[in-house]
């Protein structure tokens, strides 16, 4: 099986790119891959409990379901330190199992994952 990262920037402000990188990471994980997706930018309001559950692409998807999936299945999420530290969040706010994290890991995981980046 392969490594695939997801990285996503786009926060609320674009559900519908949110959205299908959520998809994406689900389907990956579902065809037995390993997943890691790393939000940085805007997109870190999606590691933060409760942001995501109203985000819906005009297709009907719910970010929030894939998320949950995601997470129910032990995904790794990696949350951007600056980015998180600058917008006020902190780990206690995070979904379950969400770790700050740094450029640096960024690379490193980048370096031997398929990347997908929105």
């Amino acid at each position: 099986m392969e490594k695939f990262l997801f990285v996503l920037s786009r926060g609320l402000e674009d559900p519908v790119r949110a959205t299908r990188a959520f998809q994406l990471a689900k389907v990956a994980k579902e065809k037995g891959h390993e997943v890691n997706v790393f939000l940085v930018d805007d997109a870190v309001v999606y590691g933060v409990l409760g942001l995501a559950d109203n985000v819906k692409a005009p297709t009907g998807d719910d970010a929030k379901a894939y998320i949950d999936y995601l997470v129910e299945k032990k995904v790794a999420f990696y949350i951007c330190t600056p980015c998180a530290r600058y917008r006020l969040f902190g780990e206690d706010e995070f979904i379950e199992g969400a770790k700050l994290s740094t450029a640096a890991h960024l690379i490193d995981l980048a370096a031997d994952s398929k990347v997908f980046t929105f």
